[in-house]
């Protein structure tokens, strides 16, 4: 004896097959090498940058209003050999700016080299409490710096300055617009 469906279940069998094809087919969309999820996202607000197997997290300057900061962040050797940190200077400016103010001219102080053994990492500052001075970059401004190490090439970034309560400065009532 053979078993016959009715009409209206073969419907219901097509339309439930044809929902869960749809559904797959819509998730693969957002699961593609371009997914998303799959890019690198930085919630914190330092540079992040990276030379071979060397790699700078979250540099930020905290400063004043008045121009004295400190340096923050983290370097991290994930190479298989031990490497040095040998500075962290003022890099020239870009020639173009975007707004009509000059851009940052910082003098960098206290830090000494460092070994940056592999699979460590190095915060500034140093658990020593010695600060690394920045003096020169104000809230609200970028400043570029390059990072010489003793194996690793040079990395030359633009790092935020922040506030000294670690938040980005809010644009002041009597600031000009440049819009």
């Amino acid at each position: 004896m053979a078993i016959t469906l009715s009409s209206q279940a073969v419907r219901r069998t097509a339309l439930a097959g044809a929902t869960v094809a749809l559904s797959i087919t819509v998730a693969a969309c957002g699961a593609s090498f371009n997914a998303q999820t799959s890019k690198p996202y930085q919630p914190a607000e330092g540079t992040n940058a990276q030379s071979g197997g060397i790699a700078v997290r979250n540099l930020l300057v905290l400063a004043s209003e008045d121009g004295k900061g400190e340096l923050h962040g983290v370097i991290v050797n994930s190479g298989q050999s031990d490497d040095k940190l040998v500075s962290i200077a003022s890099a020239p400016a870009d020639a173009q700016v975007a707004s009509t103010e000059q851009p940052a001219t910082v003098t960098i102080g206290g830090l000494k080299e460092a070994d940056l053994k592999a699979g460590d990492a190095f915060t500034i500052p140093p658990s020593s409490n010695q600060p690394v001075t920045v003096t020169g970059g104000k809230p609200g401004q970028m400043i570029k710096v390059t990072i010489t190490f003793g194996k690793a090439g040079p990395i030359t970034t633009s790092i935020p300055v922040l506030t000294t309560d670690h938040y980005s400065p809010s644009p002041r009532p009597d600031a000009e617009s440049h819009s």
